[in-house]
């Protein structure tokens, strides 16, 4: 994980996670914790979701590539603003970031619950099978 900051009290990171590059702001939209300090960050592809970013407050999930809410506690469309991601580039031996749009609201008929539920429990179940292991 390599830190920047873009200006006094901001902070972001880039990391490289299962052979991407990613890079946003630590600090969560929604209650400006960060994000890596107790967060978790895993891969669940095995829901069409790549990489996800969980807050430690309150499990709101994001992701990290454009930086769209995937679940909040509105049950609904997410009430919570997008987290700020940054384009990754390696050059001559340096790693280069450039802020993203931030995206677009989710559509209420592009918004599926069930979805948006099943990546938050497949978290969830990830965290506590590393804190417990059989």
């Amino acid at each position: 994980m390599l830190p920047f900051c873009l200006e006094p009290g901001l902070e972001a990171c880039v990391l490289y996670k299962d052979g991407k590059w990613l890079a946003f702001n630590r600090s969560c939209p929604h209650a400006g914790i960060d994000l890596l300090v107790g967060g978790d960050i895993e891969d669940l592809s095995e829901l069409n979701a790549g990489v996800v970013v969980g807050c430690p407050a309150h499990t709101y999930l994001f992701d990290p590539v454009v930086g769209t809410c995937l679940w909040d506690a509105s049950r609904g469309l997410p009430e919570t603003p997008p987290l700020q991601t940054y384009e990754v580039s390696e050059r001559c031996g340096q790693i280069w970031v450039k802020p993203r749009p931030l995206p677009k609201p989710v559509a209420k008929e592009d918004w599926d619950q069930a979805r948006a539920d099943a990546l938050q429990l497949a978290l969830v179940d990830k965290a506590l099978a590393r804190k417990f292991p059989d």
